[in-house]
């Protein structure tokens, strides 16, 4: 059904072994689809005519009308099937909880939506045994088209809270559906200074129609068969809408140069202040009075005025039961943070103090790290921004600013990248809200310093007074990750550019619907396939990378083995049982080393493990005290990298671990057409001291301390059996106190005897990767680079940023 013509399915259908031996039921691609037509899916479709009346004369003299097509579908049957899905029996939810980390109930839990405030409030204006289903909606207008014409559409798409949000964002699981098409017309027909408001009430018709459903079943519930085979009574309520700030603006019904949400003088919004709330009853009449003014040509109200509302006199929640839209708005951490806070405002305050060329040349010469992106070229000359670029930025930019700017100007800049990693928390706390709202008083405390720079004459910005609600849409809704505007932005694809490119591009609309319900009616078809014939599959081992980006492919990746204390070793692969003391960490390591007889003189030069052999010796005598003493014609089995499974982070997922990769590479000569590549020696945090390390948790840096991962090897068997691999390393001094100011703990390298502290140490002691950053001063070393600054520098930040697990952790 992808990518495959109707011509190119007749001619496969056309073809002497597909019907000798294929034996189907539909001859080519017009009855194929008459087939599928017959299948079972989801709510239909319906097409609205709607009629707008202009204020423009025609040629004809007569006021000119425009007929725009909505396509909705019942919002209730889309609950219904949502609600309903036998796939979510294990991710659903039909009351709300209060779940507290502690046992005396001070440190609440905050991350579904039915750990929320709001769930409990609604919940209790209800009858006994009502079952809430807090409605999600999404709606973002679309580009259909790049290079040719200006097609767009403007999906509105639905979820329940119900469902865990970790299915919610899964695409493939469907826990989001397309409920409607709104109209996008440039409504010629009005005049240019009434068209935007003709486009605002518009909106709201055009959603109140696609919404009318929701009134009745708001109010008296409906009966629906749930997950788990019971039928409730559902009470479906809009509780979330997720939105960016320009469309928030048009769904409160006020000017853009207004909060959607409070009643902020808009000159106020640059300071720390507790506005009242928008009132739904105060708005509604508001607008009323304005409706009647403007027919007796009477001026607006002053509070009219002051709140900055646009005269919608429909908007599409008046009759909403139980619906604050006001308190619906959730953060949008892409737009608000991402690319507001941090990309348009932040970074430019920064590149102004420090100068684009300084602030390129720290890009340039940052360290290495898997998963991080190496910006070659620095950030001046990046033209096209997304959402990866500006957290890549945000994971070494405390310790970019570090000694570049005074400590007054590091002190903001931490405070906002504090706030946008605990933004980020998959699941909050009381004590990480603490630290939310501590972050965000921080940076109003210290702003006045780029005032003084004159780099601000006022932080009058809409997107910097927004976050000032997350404390509040955290406590009501949950945790933002389950309302980010990232996730709509992704279903675009799915539900609008493709469905557009299986159209004629004329009247596509109708063609896109008719698309998206064959689609869904194959993969309604494969669901029951599947339940009706389970394939077993193979086992999953839960795991997912934090470092998805600039993965690397090697052949040690072929093969892995897995060991963990306590568990049986998997049958057909090598066997690595934990034998030491020492607390055990999962790992990841190929069946067959990628660097075979790798001599002394190649660990000590290509791997820069000057002191292989005496390193190794002393592991030896410790281990195996019988063993001969390793020479210099000794050949080891070396590997490229290992891969760490993190213990859970509670603040991230309670479903997956987190994969750590560490690489010990050698540098590569240029082969033919291939470049020569440098070597990569990560850092890492070792279990120095098992008494004070706590696993399984990991949630501390206790009996940790940095060490550089040189070399990975096996022992060769002449030296006696060792049942893990062993890995020499360059150790860093212990951690002491943070720094006040970057908030990171600072590290040197550790000697002895004028040489580096090396030791070798089995593979079980590595807890997890980190990534370092030279300190400099206000200028950075010219002769730094990103392959040889942890070599130049004399003294490194542990840079607590690179990962939010391992934000959580040192914070």
């Amino acid at each position: 059904m992808k990518n495959v013509g109707q011509s190119s399915i007749d001619e496969y259908l056309k073809l002497p072994i597909v019907r000798e031996h294929s034996q189907l039921s539909f001859h080519n691609n017009y009855s194929f689809m008459k087939k599928v037509d017959e299948l079972p899916t989801g709510p239909e479709w319906m097409c609205d005519m709607v009629k707008v009346a202009g204020d423009r004369l025609g040629e004809d003299g007569q006021m000119m009308t425009e007929e725009l097509e909505l396509w909705r579908r019942d919002p209730i049957e889309c609950i219904r099937e949502l609600i309903g899905n036998p796939a979510f029996k294990d991710n659903i939810a039909y009351e709300p909880v209060k779940a507290y980390q502690d046992k005396a109930g001070t440190n609440r839990i905050l991350d579904e939506a039915w750990t929320g405030d709001w769930w409990w409030k609604t919940q209790g204006k209800l009858r006994k045994g009502a079952v809430v289903a807090p409605v999600i909606l999404a709606s973002d207008k679309t580009q259909l088209t790049k290079f040719r014409g200006d097609k767009s559409a403007w999906p509105v798409y639905l979820s329940i809270g119900n469902i865990s949000k970790e299915k919610r964002r899964q695409v493939s699981a469907r826990a989001t559906v397309l409920v409607g098409y709104l109209p996008v017309s440039k409504l010629e027909c009005f005049k240019e200074d009434s068209r935007s408001l003709a486009g605002y009430r518009l909106f709201h018709h055009c959603m109140s129609e696609l919404l009318k459903p929701l009134i009745e079943a708001g109010k008296s519930g409906v009966p629906m068969t749930c997950a788990d085979g019971y039928i409730r009574r559902i009470f479906p309520i809009l509780a979330a809408y997720v939105a960016d700030y320009p469309e928030q603006c048009l769904i409160a019904c006020c000017k853009e140069n207004r909060c959607p949400r409070c009643q902020v003088d808009p000159n106020m919004r640059g300071n720390l202040v507790n506005s009242l709330w928008r009132e739904v009853d105060e708005t509604v009449e508001l607008l009323k009075q304005h409706k009647k003014r403007m027919r007796k040509k009477r001026a607006p109200t002053e509070r009219y005025e002051e709140l900055g509302l646009r005269a919608v006199y429909q908007p599409f929640w008046i009759n909403l039961p139980h619906t604050d839209i006001f308190s619906c708005f959730t953060p949008d951490i892409l737009h608000q943070l991402h690319k507001g806070v941090f990309k348009d405002h932040l970074v430019k305050w920064c590149t102004d103090i420090v100068g684009e060329d300084e602030l390129d040349r720290r890009f340039k010469a940052m360290n290495g790290h898997p998963g991080l992106r190496h910006f070659k070229k620095g950030i001046s000359g990046i033209s096209q921004w997304t959402g990866t670029e500006h957290k890549e930025m945000q994971k070494v930019f405390v310790g970019i600013m570090a000694g570049a700017v005074s400590d007054k100007v590091l002190t903001v800049v931490r405070a906002l990248i504090d706030f946008i990693y605990y933004a980020q928390l998959q699941s909050h706390t009381t004590k990480t809200l603490q630290a939310l709202q501590k972050s965000l008083e921080t940076f109003h405390a210290n702003k006045q310093i780029l005032i003084d720079l004159e780099i601000r004459d006022h932080f009058n910005i809409p997107k910097l007074h927004n976050i000032q609600h997350y404390l509040d849409s955290i406590i009501a809704l949950g945790s933002p990750d389950g309302y980010n505007t990232e996730f709509p932005e992704r279903l675009h694809i799915d539900f609008a550019k493709n469905a557009y490119r299986a159209s004629n591009k004329r009247d596509y609309t109708e063609q896109m619907t008719l698309w998206l319900q064959r689609q869904e009616a194959i993969l309604l078809r494969r669901a029951y396939l599947e339940w009706l014939h389970p394939i077993a599959d193979e086992k999953s081992t839960g795991c997912r990378s934090a470092e998805i980006a600039d993965e690397e492919s090697d052949d040690e990746a072929d093969e892995v083995v897995q060991s963990q204390a306590g568990k049986e070793p998997l049958s057909s692969m090598e066997a690595h049982t934990v034998l030491t003391p020492t607390p055990s960490t999962i790992y990841r390591i190929a069946k067959r080393p990628a660097l075979p007889n790798t001599t002394v003189q190649q660990l000590e030069t290509a791997h820069g493990a000057v002191d292989f052999l005496p390193a190794l010796s002393t592991f030896l005598k410790k281990h195996s005290p019988h063993a001969p003493s390793p020479s210099r014609y000794d050949r080891f089995d070396a590997y490229k990298q290992i891969t760490l499974s993190i213990p859970f982070n509670r603040h991230l997922s309670l479903k997956h671990i987190i994969l750590n990769r560490i690489r010990a590479t050698p540098p590569r000569a240029a082969k033919g057409r291939t470049p020569a590549a440098p070597g990569s020696f990560d850092t890492a945090l070792i279990i120095e001291d098992p008494a004070n390390y706590t696993p399984p948790s990991g949630l501390s840096l206790l009996g940790l301390r940095v060490g550089q991962i040189r070399a990975i090897f096996d022992l060769p068997p002449q030296f006696g059996h060792y049942a893990h691999p062993l890995a020499y390393i360059e150790w860093f001094t212990p951690l002491g106190s943070k720094d006040s100011v970057t908030g990171m703990y600072q590290v040197n390298r550790s000697t002895r005897a004028l040489r580096r502290n090396a030791e070798v140490i089995s593979v079980t002691r590595i807890a997890r990767s980190c990534h370092l950053m030279g300190k400099c001063a206000r200028k950075i070393d010219h002769q730094w680079t990103t392959e040889n600054v942890l070599d130049k520098a004399k003294a490194f930040w542990l840079n607590s940023y690179i990962h939010v697990d391992t934000f959580v952790v040192t914070h």
